[in-house]
């Protein structure tokens, strides 16, 4: 009828919306740890390439890793 309300919402209530769930989540990050989380530090095993040296981590192609048992059987 033409005095029914749209209870639809508008944009608004959807900004609102979006902005309640995404504090919702950050109050949650802070509260499991946030940045101080011990998981997350170090996220980069070595800086990249222009604040670090640039090389790559982990083991080399064509050389045995490092956990890798190594031949002791002299002959």
């Amino acid at each position: 009828m033409a005095d029914e309300k749209d209870s639809g919402g508008g944009p608004m209530e959807m900004a609102l919306l979006l902005f309640g769930g995404l504090v919702v989540l950050i109050v949650l990050w802070f509260a499991n740890g946030g940045p101080e989380r011990a998981d997350l530090k170090g996220i980069f095993l070595a800086p990249p390439a222009p604040l670090g040296t640039g090389e790559s981590y982990g083991p080399q192609v064509g050389q045995p890793a490092p956990w890798a048992p190594t031949s002791t059987n002299p002959q």
